[in-house]
């Protein structure tokens, strides 16, 4: 049986409402672990969690408190922590995730296919196109193995400086790169975020964000590359500041009405 963690990144901001809306969502996402698989353990990057106490699970937690660290820097984080500890597996989500399952045996049937691929890796897949396969997914219910994680670290592209999608990029890396160790997530199981109509506070921060139009424009540059050449150039941020996007643009394919063939990626 593979040693496996649930490993969670959440940050906590000063203001209200705010504040109360992410430890809500927490002890949400803490409540469905707990009832879908009671004895994995919680592994969480905890920033500006103060004294909070999160909602007790049979699950064991294991609450590693720190600073903001940007979204960037606790995808890294988490990593470092998963990589220390005795774990061969790791799930991931994020703080505000929902697990939606269509019958009572596919979250164990999710743990199956994690224990037939000790080596493997899986992420539930946005709308598939011909090179990015991950276009609007998250790393959330994805489970990497330590096989994996130890070979390739997260893209050190940043969302909050407008470098591009880390997770999307991340997800298509490790599925050009490592295609004979993907294996597929269940049907019947899926994770939600971003779609909280009756809360006070919008989750989507890029959606306004100043950088938005370059998060999509570098995500899809980037992901084309890595289809085309199994990896990621050997100096991406330079590759994206390159004239090469400017081209890159004025090349991409239109439908008849005009539209862009990549337009999936503006969602």
């Amino acid at each position: 049986m593979l040693n496996k963690c649930f490993g969670i990144i959440s940050w906590f901001p000063d203001k209200e409402p705010a504040r109360t809306q992410r430890q809500n969502r927490i002890n949400r996402l803490f409540t469905q672990l707990n009832n879908l698989w009671p004895d994995i353990d919680i592994l969480v990057v905890a920033q500006n969690w103060g004294n909070f106490k999160p909602v007790e699970t049979t699950n064991n937690q294991i609450i590693k408190n720190y600073m903001p660290l940007g979204i960037l820097g606790a995808r890294k984080t988490l990593r470092e922590e998963f990589l220390k500890s005795n774990y061969n597996y790791i799930i991931m989500f994020d703080d505000d995730a929902i697990i939606e399952c269509d019958n009572e045996t596919v979250n164990n049937d999710f743990i199956i296919a994690i224990e037939n691929n000790p080596n493997g890796f899986c992420f539930v897949k946005g709308e598939d196109n011909a090179y990015n396969p991950y276009a609007g997914a998250q790393l959330n219910l994805c489970a990497i193995s330590r096989f994996i994680y130890n070979q390739e670290p997260m893209v050190d592209i940043d969302p909050q400086k407008g470098e591009g999608f880390e997770d999307c990029i991340f997800a298509t890396l490790l599925h050009h790169k490592y295609a004979d160790y993907e294996f597929n997530i269940p049907e019947g199981i899926r994770c939600i975020q971003f779609r909280n109509p009756d809360e006070p506070v919008e989750s989507t921060w890029w959606g306004t964000h100043k950088n938005g139009k370059y998060l999509i424009q570098n995500t899809n540059f980037l992901c084309r590359y890595i289809a085309e050449h199994k990896r990621l150039p050997n100096d991406y941020k330079k590759f994206l500041s390159s004239v090469e996007k400017d081209k890159a643009e004025r090349q991409y394919e239109r439908r008849a009405d005009g539209s862009r063939t990549d337009a999936y990626l503006y969602f």
